[in-house]
């Protein structure tokens, strides 16, 4: 027969051991890796002029998760040019590359008055600022992202008919 106060000795070691183990499970898993873009397109229609890409990435986390929701601010050169809304489910393979489709509405303005000096360089600084909502398991988690990157013109335009 065991001693009352043994047991009573127990339940806090596996308590500790519990939340141990549940806490290390639910930390927020790590940014996925940017490895760039493909099939840049931009369609004219009117006033309006659409950038559409496919960006892909790279899940460094062990486990599978589920993009909900990306929304994002671009700007080229320091200047805001669009903003994104992906509103769709992207299951996010673990240790692999994925893909992810994004749209955004181009302020031509904002364009128009970095054209000199991004025709002049052939590179343009390209900043993404966002959140994005993803799911690991029955846990969902809101990030904030930012990317800063030089892009070179010749490859975000070609195939674009510019």
């Amino acid at each position: 027969m065991l001693h009352p106060k043994k047991n009573f000795s127990v339940l806090p070691v596996l308590a500790l051991l519990v939340l141990v183990v549940w806490a290390t499970g639910c930390r927020q898993p790590e940014a996925p890796e940017y490895y760039g873009f493909q099939n840049p397109s931009i369609v004219r229609n009117g006033a309006v002029t659409t950038l559409a890409t496919t960006l892909k990435f790279y899940n460094p986390n062990p486990y599978n998760l589920k993009l909900l929701r990306a929304e994002m601010d671009v700007s080229l050169n320091g200047k805001h040019a669009g903003h994104s809304l992906l509103d769709t489910t992207i299951f996010i393979p673990k240790k692999d590359t994925f893909f992810v489709p994004v749209s955004l509405e181009v302020n031509l303005n904002s364009l128009l008055s970095n054209a000199l000096a991004v025709l002049l360089e052939k590179q343009a600084t390209i900043s993404l600022d966002g959140r994005v909502k993803i799911k690991k398991g029955a846990l969902t988690f809101n990030r904030p992202f930012h990317y800063d990157g030089k892009q070179d013109l010749g490859t975000l335009l070609q195939g674009t008919g510019f």
